[in-house]
Parts: structure tokens; C-alpha cells; sequence
């Protein structure tokens, strides 16, 4: 087990360097981030502001332009000088430990999210021992970022038949999921029946748009979200609207109505599509916190994907993300960790970069990653994604503005999830012991 770190050393002061890992007992009271630039999505930034947030509860408490002095003992001050607080990162379509694995794996995948800045994670394929990871980490018996879990599998396997379908929703439903997902597979007649069944529960649906039901009937749906961008390309291909801005605008507009998410995983696709280079792929630096069989495995699928290769639609894909995203369609982060090359956590940061690159505004990106994901999972009754007062504690400390480039979302100083610090100090040591299991 990780060594806990939780912020509430009587009268802690850290400064504006990097912070040290500290073992602290003390978790009543608060902690105050002093004279720090808070950055929003959607209004200009906070300078010189004072954030204080519940130790034990990691809810923020109090959000000033003034000094917030300390209350008892326990409370704790971390200098915010030079620095700048946003809102933690989200990854809204991951994926997470599953119940055949063994302890120290489902640590690392775990850890590599929040060693990232991945504060809340929406889990996308669902297996009963992620229930007693989100308690261990609720309990901070286990580090690990925030989680949401979607239920087992609907597809063309799980789903013999409309009336089974019903009941696979109603069964997951009781369990306590909190969302159903939705692969390829599934006949119109199944898909209705599993959405007006969710309907009638309350669990909302998510992932693909299988190809026997197809783009409209989804959006008809109302579908909470639709991941990596599935069913636009197929069904604009089939009526020959590729490039037909009318028809374009048609299915933006009806995804707007919908209120359907878009969670694009764009690299990941990008990459499937453009025919990477392999060579590439390998050398990424994150690489050395996975084992090198994984690195392998994923290198050979990588190299099979070529022959699929298909430029066209990466490119099409990169223009009618920045068309939704321009006109207001929900966006939200993910970059389906840990598939092929998407190292837990750190594929969030190439995925913020893929973004940027095809276009999107600092404000747009920023909204993806926290407010977009805390308003589309608010049904939990949970508020985070912002920094305002009643939200989660999930915070990012960095060093430099992303409103000046998106990629200084990774220049992190400290991560903060539901009110416990990870210092930079703590974070890198912990990678190191990772990296080092792997050589």
C-alpha cells in the first residue's frame, strides 16, 4: 500500500518550489492555498486569491480575495506565490482495474492516473471489484482518483433479446452502477428496449453507437454520451455527406437538442487511422511505467493497424471536432487509457495537446477537462470540476498558465484529490519505483 499523504500538519507551509512529501496525521481542519492565480474555464482568472478546503471531508470551504486565517491547529497553509490552481483533470472514458488482476498492477494503474493530474476517472467497462477500489479510495486505503463506473458490457453477446436487455438494466441498476455502456452488436429492437428501460430506472447510457442502430436513433435516444466520436464518419459516409456543411450542421444541431456528450478520445482514433509511426510509439517516455510485455503487445497491434490506415477520416475527424466544439456541442475528456500506447493518465496529456493542435481554444479544453465532465456526471448527486465553494477538492498546482499552452496542465507542483495532496516530491518517487519494476 502507498504511503498516505494527507494535508494537515499543524501550521504546514509550503512554499512556492516544488513541495515536499510529507507524512501527516492530523486530517481535521483545513488547508488554505495562499496568493495563488486561479485559472477558469470561462472567466478571466482569480489573481491573488485564497482557496481553503475541508481536510476530511476534500470539499472546498472558502474561495477570497483576502487572507483566510487559520481556524485550530490542524489547519495548514500552502504559499500559492507564482503559481496557478486549477480545477483537477478528468478522464471520461478509462478504464480500470478488473478483478484478475493482482494488487500491486491495480496500485500502479491507480497511482499513474492521479500522477498525472487524472483526478476523477469514469470507468467504462465495468467488473464488481471496482466497487471496493472506489470504497478503499474513498476510505484512502488506496491511491486512486475518483471514480464512476459503468456496468458490464451491453453488446451483441451479453444481449440476446429486447426483454433480457430490460432486465440486464434493471439488474445493473440495483448493483448500484452508474451508467450503462453500450458496445457494438446490438439490434435496434435491443438497443430501444435497453434505452427506454434506463429511462424508467434512471441510469443513463454511454460509449458506442452500434452499427445495427445507427447515429439518429442514438441522438433520438438521448444517449448521456457518445465516445470516440462513433457513428458521425459512418453515417455521413453512407449518405455521401462528408463534405456537405448542411448535413454536417444537421447532425451537430441534433446532437446539441440531445444533449449528448461527445468524449472524443481523439489521439487514440487518430492513431488507428494515420498509420503511425511504431518506432514512435515505442520511444514515448511514459512507456517505462507499463511492462515492457504490454509495450510489446501494443507495438504488434499497432503495427497490424497500418494496413487499415486511413488518413481521410483522422483528418475529417479532426474538423468535426472543432465544428462541434465551435458550436457548442458538450466535450469532454478521455483518451480510453490503457489502450494502445495510452499509458494511464499521461494519455491525458497527449490528449489535451491533440486537441489544442486541431484547434481548440485554451477556454474550450479547459471546459472539457472539468466543468463539461462535473455538470454531465451531476445526476451522482456529486459536484466537482470547478473551483467554487461546495465542490470537491480536486486540484491541480502548477507552475505555469495553461491559458498560455494547454500543455502546462502537466507542469504540476502538487495534485489534489478529494482533499489529498500528492506533492510533486511524493508523485516523482512513487514513478520512480514504478519505472524501476519495469526495466
Amino acid at each position: 500500500m502507498f504511503k498516505t499523504i494527507i494535508i494537515s500538519l499543524c501550521l504546514l507551509s509550503i512554499t512556492a518550489a516544488p513541495p515536499t512529501a510529507i507524512d501527516q496525521t492530523c486530517r481535521d481542519g483545513q488547508t488554505i492555498i495562499e496568493n495563488v492565480t486561479i485559472i477558469y474555464a470561462d472567466k478571466v482568472p482569480l489573481k491573488n486569491a485564497y482557496l481553503s478546503y475541508d481536510n476530511k471531508q476534500g470539499v472546498i470551504t472558502a474561495l477570497s480575495s483576502d487572507p483566510i486565517p487559520k481556524a485550530n491547529a490542524c489547519d495548514a497553509s500552502i504559499d500559492g506565490s507564482n503559481q496557478f490552481l486549477t480545477a483537477g483533470l478528468t478522464e471520461m472514458h478509462g478504464h480500470l482495474p478488473y478483478s484478475n488482476w493482482d494488487k500491486k498492477r491495480t496500485e500502479e494503474t491507480l497511482f499513474l492516473y492521479v500522477a498525472a493530474g487524472v483526478t476523477t476517472v469514469r470507468g467504462m467497462l465495468g467488473d464488481p471489484v471496482q466497487f471496493h477500489h472506489r470504497d478503499q479510495i474513498i476510505a484512502r486505503e488506496l491511491e486512486g482518483p475518483n471514480l464512476y463506473l459503468a456496468a458490464p458490457s451491453l453488446n451483441g453477446t451479453s444481449v440476446t433479446s429486447p426483454e433480457q436487455g430490460r432486465q440486464l438494466v434493471r439488474r445493473y441498476k440495483e448493483e448500484g452502477w452508474d451508467l450503462l455502456k453500450i458496445h457494438p452488436g446490438l439490434t435496434a429492437e435491443e438497443y430501444d428496449a435497453i434505452a427506454d428501460e434506463g429511462k424508467k430506472v434512471d441510469i443513463k447510457l454511454g460509449g458506442h453507437v452500434p452499427s445495427g442502430v445507427g447515429l439518429q436513433r442514438v441522438l433520438q435516444a438521448q444517449q448521456a454520451s457518445i465516445d470516440h466520436m462513433d457513428g458521425y464518419w459512418q453515417y455521413h459516409a453512407q449518405t455521401q455527406s462528408l463534405n456537405d456543411s448542411d448535413a454536417l450542421m444537421e447532425s451537430i444541431e441534433k446532437t446539441k437538442t440531445s444533449g449528448t456528450a461527445i468524449v472524443p478520445t481523439q489521439l487514440l482514433f487518430n492513431l488507428l487511422r494515420s498509420g503511425a509511426d511504431v518506432k514512435a510509439l515505442i520511444a514515448r517516455e511514459e512507456n517505462k511505467y507499463m511492462p515492457k510485455s504490454q509495450i510489446s503487445q501494443w507495438a504488434g497491434t499497432a503495427q497490424r493497424l497500418k494496413a487499415q490506415a486511413n488518413p481521410a477520416i483522422a483528418a475529417w475527424r479532426d474538423m468535426m471536432l472543432k465544428k462541434m466544439a465551435d458550436e457548442g456541442v458538450v466535450i469532454t475528456l478521455g483518451s480510453d487509457a490503457p489502450q494502445i500506447f495510452s499509458v494511464p493518465g499521461f494519455s491525458i496529456w497527449r490528449e489535451l495537446k491533440k486537441m489544442q493542435d486541431i484547434g481548440l481554444t485554451r477556454a474550450q479544453i479547459l471546459k472539457a477537462a472539468g466543468p463539461a465532465p462535473g455538470a454531465h456526471l451531476a445526476y451522482s448527486g456529486d459536484k466537482f470540476g470547478k473551483i467554487e465553494v461546495g465542490h470537491r477538492a480536486d486540484l491541480l498546482l502548477l507552475s505555469a498558465n495553461p491559458l498560455v499552452n494547454i500543455t502546462n496542465l502537466s507542469k504540476q507542483n502538487a495534485v489534489i484529490v478529494r482533499g489529498k495532496l500528492y506533492t510533486k516530491d511524493y508523485i516523482d518517487q512513487k514513478l520512480m519505483e514504478i519505472e524501476a519494476r519495469h526495466r
